[in-house]
């Protein structure tokens, strides 16, 4: 599928979400079964893109709906069909999902300030993160290479970009 036909499908599909169900949704669909860490230390990774890299997006929603970027927003992701479920009928679904309610005041609480970012993750500006297993697989990104691992929380490992000394 082409960049634009999945943001077109993106938007039409999650885009009338409010950015704390947003950001929550998307923290469910990448890391639900996490700790309480590692689901703030998506989040802090989310809010760095919004605030610290232009070519993804300046808001939370154009953020997480831009393609490629978050694998549970991929059709082909086992994710992909209960979040759009979910999208589409968010109270009944939030309601009968302690996930995504804890997901949900992740989100929220990271948004209005509530919870601090991560600090290794806010502090090196880091924007990526992948499974320790995908790391280890031959489809590993080549991104890896050319950026520095600053935190590893439950089964993720997050990146900054590496600082180029003069």
């Amino acid at each position: 599928m082409k960049s634009a036909e999945l943001k077109e499908l993106l938007i039409t599909t999650f885009g009338g979400l409010e950015d704390a169900q947003l950001m929550g949704l998307t923290i469910y669909g990448e890391a639900r079964g996490e700790s309480g860490a590692g689901k703030i230390a998506v989040g802090s990774v989310i809010l760095e893109r919004v605030d610290h890299r232009n070519w993804d997006g300046k808001t939370v929603q154009e953020v997480c709906l831009m393609p490629y970027q978050f694998s549970c927003f991929l059709p082909n992701d086992p994710n992909f069909k209960s979040l759009k479920l979910i999208a589409g009928d968010w109270d009944a679904k939030y309601n009968r999902s302690r996930d995504l309610q804890d997901c949900y005041h992740v989100a929220y609480d990271l948004l209005v300030g509530r919870i601090v970012r991560t600090p290794e993750i806010a502090e090196s500006h880091a924007t990526q993160y992948l499974t320790a297993d995908l790391r280890k697989s031959k489809f590993c990104p080549s991104w890896v290479k050319e950026m520095k691992r600053v935190a590893v929380i439950g089964s993720h490992e997050f990146y900054a970009e590496k600082i180029k000394e003069n």
